[in-house]
């Protein structure tokens, strides 16, 4: 048989922390690309190469931003976790009233 200790606060903490963090890295996202584009058009310019490095971090922002999707999912998870848990436990405690 399982045992369940669950704190509901921290789970709706630890979901807020996931969503602080990920609007975090998407600034940190926008902050480089940023530099990208001032580097591109004024430090690093070539025929190609320098072309091909600002598609290369363009591709690698629309992956991270993409993974990024996934601490909303699980926040969400959390979220909907401690909602549920909590409200067995009511449940349960309406049932022996």
């Amino acid at each position: 048989m399982a045992n369940v200790s669950v704190s509901y606060q921290d789970l709706e903490a630890k979901a807020r922390e996931f969503r602080n963090h990920q609007t975090e890295i998407e600034g940190q996202l926008t902050t480089l690309k940023g530099k990208v584009d001032q580097l591109v058009s004024g430090g690093f310019v070539t025929d190609a190469a320098s072309g091909q490095f600002q598609a290369s971090y363009d591709e690698l922002k629309r992956g991270l931003s993409s993974a990024l999707e996934g601490l909303d999912g699980l926040a969400t998870y959390l979220e909907k976790a401690a909602e549920t848990f909590r409200n067995v436990d009511d449940e349960l405690a309406r049932a022996l009233r």
